[in-house]
């Protein structure tokens, strides 16, 4: 079967940096995909991954943005997690906020250094600590638990994958999917609480053997998170059992994909890539979240989506995030000496 390019692959080989002038015009005037890198951080600092990993190829491209709105929604049918986020604020009007400050830790712990990496795996632990309880219908949440913080992980990890496949520069070789699924679990590893940051980032051994991926890791030693792509569909398949909508869950799933909650235009707007979006997802998760939604309809806006967002590769080219990164490790590199 051949394989055509998709129309953002061919976008990013013609303008691989965006289109000067209007690219930073664009990005000024819209603020997407606003960085949210340390300018300042060490020169030379590689972070978790580095330039050369599969990491840094896949979540600097734009249909990263489309990824976290598909995670969002997976996450969604493991009950606890959005109960455990309704508990802390307004999921309905913020949805979009939530997909935001999810963008943020990704960039920081996929191209950020060292210290960033650092420093957003203690704030998330640190919220996560607090939002534990019960909900009025009696569902537990407790966002420390490894096992939902690994559901979390994998949807992201996942969704990563599909939407640069589906809406990005196409099929990832089997080595480099299985190089990403691993360095995902190693970042998300982190967030778990029997990991002691403090001495894995102050003793230099164990940083470099995390930044090298030979770290023990609970979360994946004990086979909660893969490190292939194969086991990534085996551990999420494994989680399909456990998934379910409350009443609260079933309002919130609705809240987000109808954006009752947006201005009209903007709705409409963004309507067409929610459908997008729900389209790549399995039939038995796509049933929960969506089941009223038309699988013609969906297929349909996935294609409606390629210009557009092959034209928003083609203005932006690299996403801020990763032209900061590469800056960051550039400037660490020994200068020539002249002859």
């Amino acid at each position: 079967m051949l394989l055509l390019p998709t129309p953002t692959s061919l976008a990013y080989r013609v303008l691989p940096y965006g289109i000067p002038v209007v690219r930073q015009e664009f990005l000024d005037r819209t603020g997407i995909f606003k960085s949210t890198l340390d300018r300042n951080a060490t020169p030379g600092d590689p972070g978790l991954f580095g330039p050369r990993s599969a990491t840094w190829e896949l979540t600097g491209h734009v249909s990263i943005a489309l990824a976290g709105v598909r995670a969002a929604l997976l996450q969604a049918l493991s009950v606890s997690i959005p109960t455990a986020t309704h508990s802390t604020g307004a999921f309905y009007e913020d949805f979009l906020g939530r997909v935001e400050r999810t963008g943020a830790f990704v960039q920081a712990q996929n191209l950020g250094s060292m210290n960033e990496v650092y420093r957003t795996a203690r704030r998330v632990r640190a919220m996560h600590r607090v939002v534990k309880g019960e909900w009025k219908d009696g569902t537990e949440y407790d966002a420390t638990d490894p096992h939902q913080t690994a559901w979390v992980s994998m949807t992201l990890t996942d969704s990563i994958l599909v939407m640069y496949e589906r809406f990005g520069r196409g099929p990832v070789p089997q080595h480099k999917a299985d190089e990403f699924v691993r360095q995902q679990s190693i970042h998300d590893a982190l967030l778990d609480h029997r990991v002691n940051l403090d001495e894995v980032f102050n003793d230099p051994d164990q940083r470099r053997a995390l930044q090298a991926g030979t770290l023990p890791l609970p979360l994946i030693e004990e086979g909660e998170l893969p490190t292939t792509r194969e086991q990534l569909a085996v551990y999420m398949q494994r989680f399909t059992p456990e998934l379910s909508l409350s009443r609260l869950t079933r309002a919130l799933i609705d809240a987000a994909v109808t954006l009752d909650t947006m201005p009209e235009a903007a709705r409409q707007m963004a309507r067409v890539f929610v459908l997008a979006t729900l389209s790549t997802m399995p039939d038995e998760w796509h049933d929960l979240i969506a089941p009223g939604s038309s699988r013609l309809q969906e297929r349909l806006a996935s294609e409606a989506v390629q210009l557009p967002l092959a034209l928003l590769q083609a203005i932006v080219g690299e996403l801020p995030s990763l032209r900061i990164a590469k800056a960051r490790v550039r400037a660490g590199a020994p200068q020539a000496v002249a002859a």
